[in-house]
């Protein structure tokens, strides 16, 4: 079903009850080509051009700005062009079949919408109607993060768009009276010793990931992040998702999976025990990943660089200018 030879100018985009991961808990949703080849490399090409922070063993862009430490945006600039087409559009292109609220017009409706019922996008009822905010990272084979969540800064739907190789999210329920109970209170336990793996979040940022202090930041429940159905201190580990993502490749989580769990990535160079029934997205990859992972025992090398891109809207949003009684900027 993959089509190399040509292509297209737009993937033709299903509703998106046709791209829920069905095996996990409300909601996700898994589009395996969201991007031509062409717009990944041009898009990949941008993003060289621009400047990466680097931390300890990975790099990252927070555009159009970093945020503060209490998960807001210091600025009304709005995303760079090249991270708006194609996948902006595109993200605000996608919408339900069967929309509850169908009476309430997004004004993102756009002409190609015409002549249908208006209906429900997946960033409808955001503050900002749109993602406003994009982290970008870089994960090198063998790198990864620390099982966390994203926290209160955003509205909770996620979009990641894969580039450049795969990578497996694995996403834990978070309700366990396990390891630590720091949950909202000592967040200064944050375990940094773990940083051998290469996969503590830092800086509040890692991931996006870190809304940055305001108390909902990264939870970390393990040091080794060695997280496959193992058992923890009481000998209960909770089920374990595994999220197979392609490069261009789109994931979008929500609700019960955004707000009720914790996802990171295994430091490894190598995924293993991948199968399709560990995989949970496994009906929605490509004929080629699947036939990759059956021939290769279940076990994929994570060959290249892998870049994702996370759209975010961040609910809080100040002209940093006017916060500042206009002094920035040499306003005065």
């Amino acid at each position: 079903m993959s089509n190399t030879s040509l292509d297209h100018p737009d993937p033709v985009l299903h509703p998106l009850e046709a791209y829920k991961i069905k095996s996990l808990p409300p909601h996700a949703y898994y589009i395996p080509s969201f991007l031509t080849p062409t717009e990944s490399t041009t898009l990949l090409s941008q993003i060289s051009k621009h400047p990466w922070t680097t931390l300890t063993h990975r790099r990252l862009q927070p555009h159009p700005a970093p945020l503060t430490p209490s998960g807001h945006l210091l600025t009304t600039k709005s995303l760079p062009e090249f991270l708006v087409t194609p996948v902006v559009d595109r993200i605000l292109s996608l919408s339900f079949t069967s929309s509850p609220s169908s009476s309430s017009v997004s004004s993102s409706t756009s002409s190609k919408d015409i002549g249908t019922k208006p209906t429900e996008g997946i960033f409808t009822k955001s503050p900002h109607s749109r993602p406003n905010h994009v982290l970008i990272n870089e994960y090198p084979p063998g790198t990864g993060i620390s099982p966390h969540e994203d926290g209160g800064a955003y509205f909770p739907v996620v979009c990641t768009v894969s580039l450049g190789a795969h990578i497996i999210l694995q996403v834990t329920p978070k309700k366990k009276k396990t390891i630590i109970d720091n949950h909202h209170h000592h967040h200064h336990h944050h375990h940094h010793h773990h940083d051998n793996n290469n996969n503590s979040p830092e800086e509040g940022e890692e991931d996006g990931d870190g809304d940055g202090g305001n108390g909902s930041s990264e939870t970390i429940t393990d040091d080794n992040n060695d997280t496959t159905n193992k058992n923890d201190d009481n000998g209960t580990r909770s089920m374990v998702y595994k999220i197979f993502q392609e490069p261009n490749s789109l994931l979008i989580t929500m609700d019960d999976m955004y707000t009720e769990h914790l996802h990171g990535i295994e430091a490894v160079k190598v995924d293993e025990g991948l199968t399709d029934q560990t995989v949970a997205n496994w009906e929605l990859l490509s004929e080629e990943t699947r036939k990759r992972i059956v021939e290769g025992g279940g076990k994929v090398e994570r060959e290249d660089v892998r870049i994702s891109l996370t759209y975010r809207d961040v609910l809080k949003v100040k002209d940093a200018g006017k916060l500042f009684g206009g002094r920035v900027l040499g306003r005065r």
